[in-house]
């Protein structure tokens, strides 16, 4: 790997199958934020769920593709380099639950237009402006931190002005189908669900391990289910409420 040496990428690889829950920038400090080194990192964090029966770490890819420059780049070479680019390897090779977890940037927009499309903009006088792509917020609900696979999620999503969705999947579940969606719901209906969750998980009497609350704007925060209280509930709902009502855009 061009970033750092073979004993760092011994280190690298070694820790991923450990399966332990080391930050993100332990693993960083080996690669110096060179893009070559991150699409390795990027690349390993999947192959290694091939050789070790296991999840793909997608809390360490989330991460990394914040510091990629541009995804629809492709690969170093290095043994097992895949062909295509990083957002075609992550496309191929994540489930749906994945990559919205890991939420890539949408591709960026080719800057030549066919004449007909260039000629209408030009004759408008409404500018062309891109739809803008608002962030999700996420739920993960653990059962066994050593099992990425059995996860629930639940995704919150801008619909529209003053409507949203609430999605729930069940990656456990006998059901074929395994995850159930409301739309068209408005603040009070996210809210009034989101506190049955929160309440029912700390009065669960075979608890799960613990939520990872990740909100746009903010640092996730990973909490044992014994430490949702009445405070720690309310502070997660004035600060789902606090994206709700000004929703931030992804840049």
């Amino acid at each position: 790997m061009p970033a750092c040496g073979g004993v760092a990428v011994d280190t690298v690889l070694n820790n991923l199958a450990t399966g332990h829950q080391f930050p993100a920038q332990h693993y960083f400090t080996y690669m110096n934020e060179e893009q070559d080194g991150l699409k390795w990192f990027i690349y390993e964090c999947v192959a290694s769920s091939w050789m070790w029966n296991s999840a793909p770490r997608v809390e360490y890819i989330r991460v990394a593709l914040d510091l990629i420059e541009n995804l629809d780049t492709p690969f170093p070479a290095f043994p097992g380099s895949p062909t295509g680019t990083v957002r075609q390897f992550l496309t191929n090779n994540l489930t749906e639950n994945q990559l919205d977890f890991v939420q890539m940037m949408p591709p960026l927009v080719r800057q030549t237009m066919p004449p007909l499309v260039r000629q209408c903009c030009v004759a408008s006088a409404s500018p062309c402006v891109a739809s803008p792509v608002y962030a999700k917020i996420m739920f993960t609900v653990i059962r066994d931190p050593k099992k990425m696979n059995s996860d629930d999620t639940v995704v919150i999503e801008r619909e529209s002005d003053e409507s949203y969705t609430y999605s729930y999947t069940d990656k456990t579940s006998m059901a074929v189908k395994k995850s159930c969606r409301h739309t068209g719901l408005r603040m009070s209906h996210v809210m009034s669900l989101l506190s049955n969750l929160l309440n029912m998980l700390h009065i669960d009497d075979e608890p799960y391990y613990g939520v990872q609350v990740v909100l746009p704007s903010t640092p996730s925060i990973m909490l044992k289910t014994t430490s949702l209280d009445s405070a720690t509930r309310n502070l997660i709902y004035d600060s789902v409420e606090n994206v709700m009502d000004s929703w931030p855009v992804m840049v």
